[in-house]
């Protein structure tokens, strides 16, 4: 519900280029916290693991959002 509100919140009354810019980062940002070995390469396996599993369930979110998912 968070995901789903801050994406229409930060989104709304944007152009349509602003809208494809936000969401290219967005997506960008996701694919980048999906392999926190890069981003984050100090921190231990069980931060990497708690990170990996918030960007799955914003993905999941997303979906839902999306009416991409109907579990």
């Amino acid at each position: 519900m968070l995901v789903h509100q801050l994406l229409l919140g930060r989104t709304e009354g944007m152009s349509p280029a602003r809208l494809a810019a936000f969401l290219d980062g967005w997506t960008s940002l996701l694919e980048l916290l999906k392999r926190p070995e890069a981003c984050m390469p100090a921190a231990g396996e069980a931060e990497r693991s708690v990170v990996r599993a918030l960007v799955e369930r914003i993905e999941i979110a997303q979906r839902r959002a999306l009416g991409e998912d109907a579990g």
